[in-house]
């Protein structure tokens, strides 16, 4: 019989993966030797002798941030629409294309004669559109701050990608360590069940007890299925951001520390107001929105039109020569309906204004407040990983060797064990998502302030 794929047991022998290993009869050896086993086992730091060397953390996570940095295609999409904003800035301001002109006048229709009537002419004209003085600017000045604020958008993209390759690392990491908890523990477990199973040769331990340490074990072999399945997921998500190929492989890496934060909440409120990329889009919105106003209030002013035509006239029949012509001409727009037009162009651009000056004022106190929060979580998680690394974790391993050591004596059941080593197991899966959960929302408050607060290895770097 097979639980699960794991270790089932048989008196005096073991299975494993369809492949049988055989043991040295335990019965032969008596409990204290099957105990010692145990505790040989549960001192091996990782049971992973065969797992691959571990990359360094900060390497392997700033070659993932700048590769994403450098192929992610939705921003190299929005890098292409900035590029075109900024293409778009001059030609705002330059002045409209003149108008050559070709014609005939005052030909006679009779027989359509060049030379026949005195006022008949060939004629070559040119006329240029000239806004009011000041409008032009003012046009390349609107361009030029939807130009900043796509590139503030660039900026904000980038920041995002950026939290967005941490976290997925970061929670690939928390899988991985998972993983291999639950794998340690798995084996402990089978160890647990070779000592259960000894004392139930010699008739000093239930069957039950063989069947817990079994339900776990498969409990645990089901875990291993959905962590392996979530690890493919998450790599997938971290090559679909640096556009390689899901099946992608990501290197395993060693623990990184744990982020080290240099500034206040008053401080990193400064730092956002001057360097978050969302907040200047809304900054640099309303410096547009104000260019916007004076042009719409410049537009009520007339617009300007000159031209200059050249009239030529052919001999005459008799061979009469007559002169050519002069023409120039000066027109001036008349806003007639500026109530209907400007005056409503100047009040929409105040509104666009005042919408905007609301909004930076509402996005800077949402900035604050998601300070403030993420800072308060990252205190409370700091004090509890403090709390399982000085407390939980070293007193649940001496609770654990401490039932060890009395179940190899008789002086408790299995069952206390086996819930022990459970419980430990908990309590290091926690830590680690605590401690997964702390790097990630330390990444987020990157992401809100708009700056990279600590270096590659976790460290406040004081920049």
């Amino acid at each position: 019989m097979r639980v699960g794929g794991g270790l089932l047991p048989r008196r005096g022998r073991w299975f494993h993966g369809g492949e049988m290993t055989v043991f040295r009869d335990l019965r032969a050896f008596g409990i204290p030797a099957a105990a010692m086993l145990l505790f040989l086992a549960a001192a091996a730091p990782a049971l992973g002798a065969g797992e691959p060397p571990a990359f360094d953390n900060a390497d392997v996570l700033q070659g993932l941030v700048r590769e994403a940095l450098e192929r992610n295609p939705d921003l190299k999409s929005l890098e292409y629409m900035a590029e075109a904003k900024e293409k778009r800035i001059l030609p705002a301001g330059a002045l409209p294309d003149p108008m050559l002109s070709l014609s005939y006048s005052n030909v006679p229709v009779d027989d359509f004669s060049v030379n026949k009537a005195d006022m008949t002419s060939r004629d070559i004209g040119f006329t240029q559109a000239l806004p009011f003085p000041g409008k032009l600017p003012l046009k390349e000045e609107v361009a030029r701050l939807d130009a900043v604020q796509a590139s503030d958008r660039v900026a904000s993209l980038r920041n995002l990608i950026r939290f967005r390759v941490r976290k997925a690392f970061f929670s690939l990491q928390e899988n991985r360590e998972v993983t291999r908890l639950t794998e340690k523990n798995k084996a402990l477990l089978g160890v647990l069940l070779q000592v259960a199973n000894s004392r139930y040769a010699v008739g000093k331990t239930p069957q039950q007890d063989l069947f817990k340490a079994q339900v776990e074990i498969s409990r645990m072999e089901k875990m291993l299925i959905a962590l392996r399945k979530q690890e493919v997921a998450l790599a997938a998500d971290l090559n679909t951001l640096r556009d390689r190929p899901v099946d992608t492989p990501i290197p395993a890496v060693s623990a990184p520390g744990q982020p080290v934060l240099a500034y206040g909440e008053e401080h990193l409120v400064e730092i956002a107001q001057a360097e978050n990329p969302d907040l200047k889009r809304e900054e640099d919105g309303i410096a547009r929105n104000e260019a916007a106003l004076r042009l719409a209030r410049r537009q009520i002013l007339p617009d300007f039109q000159i031209g200059a035509a050249y009239k030529r006239r052919e001999p005459t029949d008799a061979g009469m020569s007559r002169p050519d012509f002069f023409s120039a001409s000066v027109g001036i727009s008349i806003p007639l309906w500026h109530g209907r037009k400007q005056d409503q162009e100047v009040q929409a651009a105040e509104r666009d204004l005042s919408a905007g000056r609301s909004g930076y004022s509402g996005a800077v106190n949402a900035v604050r407040n998601r300070i403030r929060d993420i800072t308060a979580d990252l205190s409370a998680m700091r004090e509890t990983l403090s709390l399982y690394d000085t407390g939980l974790l070293p007193q649940a391993r001496e609770s654990v060797s401490a039932s060890r050591s009395a179940y190899e004596v008789g002086q408790v059941e299995f069952a206390s064990v086996l819930m022990g080593q459970l419980s430990l197991y908990q309590q290091e899966i926690e830590r680690e998502k605590t401690a997964q959960a702390f790097r990630i929302r330390a990444s987020e408050l990157e992401l809100v302030v708009g700056k990279e607060l600590f270096d590659a290895k976790g460290n406040g770097d004081g920049r």
